[in-house]
């Protein structure tokens, strides 16, 4: 008996992951410029913080060739990254995804590469059907397979 058909997300540009992105940087450069250290360090750090989260802010969907533009994802827990430059890669859901109501974090064992990768999933990235369609395939999909790891 054949399973579902692979669940395939286009992945928009979130305001919300902007906002948090923003509201996490502003927080921590605010921390470092009330640090005790020399002012010239502490405005490196400043900048330093600020470049990286610009580099950050691009990463999004559809503003970076490297980005993850579109998930497909199986019953079985396997998962297809596609970037925005059109390279697919695949791989497995790892059971240390988070499905919340708010923010999906699906972290993903890539073949090839060492370390797993995480995409946040919004709620305004995609579809509420394709966040409800995502949610269930996370919970439960792949418990039903044996030997299969759990997304």
């Amino acid at each position: 008996m054949r399973g579902p058909p692979p669940l395939r997300i286009e992945l928009a540009r979130s305001r919300l992951a902007v906002a948090f992105i923003v509201a996490a940087y502003l927080a921590s450069a605010t921390l470092i410029a009330l640090m005790p250290f020399d002012a010239l360090q502490r405005a490196l750090a400043v900048v330093a913080i600020g470049a990286y989260a610009i580099r950050t802010l691009r990463i999004q969907p559809s503003a970076n060739a490297r980005a993850i533009a579109a998930v497909e994802l199986s019953a079985d827990g396997s998962v297809v990254l596609v970037e925005g430059g059109g390279a697919r890669r695949h791989g497995r859901a790892l059971a240390t995804s988070y499905v919340g109501t708010a923010v999906v974090t699906l972290v993903t064992r890539v073949e090839g590469l060492r370390r797993a990768r995480a995409i946040a999933i919004f709620p305004d990235m995609i579809s509420a059907e394709e966040m409800r369609r995502l949610r269930v395939l996370l919970r439960v999909g792949g418990s039903s397979q044996p030997g299969a790891e759990p997304p």
